[in-house]
């Protein structure tokens, strides 16, 4: 499973409980990594404990396919480079993304399985 940065960023405030969330092999772009690493925590507890989350998953490089696939989202879509790399990750892996932010990665096709983190 694709995690989306909002996901990791809720698993730093215990949002969501990350025995449940990181209990399936899952990974990250490295877009997601940088998003989340780069988010002002109020506190730095919070912001160590989303490094070593990072650190424990597999962060997915930008590659020329994730690159490929992100072109055609954004000339068929307006959507924001994040989101289309993010999406493009998840359809070349081909695996699932785990987001909350479900209206702006539904636009994108039905290609990717999208699954909201709070139903789980």
């Amino acid at each position: 499973m694709i995690f989306d940065t909002n996901v990791l960023i809720y698993l730093s405030k215990f949002t969501l409980d990350p025995e449940k969330i990181l209990k399936e092999k899952s990974a990250i772009s490295v877009i997601t990594k940088i998003e989340a690493l780069g988010y002002a925590f109020p506190n730095v507890e919070e912001h160590d404990l989303l490094r070593a989350i990072c650190d424990e998953m597999d962060v997915i490089p930008l590659t020329d396919e994730i690159s490929e696939e992100t072109n055609k989202l954004r000339t068929k879509n307006r959507v924001k480079l994040p989101y289309a790399i993010i999406y493009a990750t998840a359809l070349v892996q081909n695996m699932p993304l785990l987001t909350n932010n479900i209206a702006d990665f539904k636009s994108l096709g039905n290609k990717v399985k999208i699954i909201d983190p709070f139903t789980l």
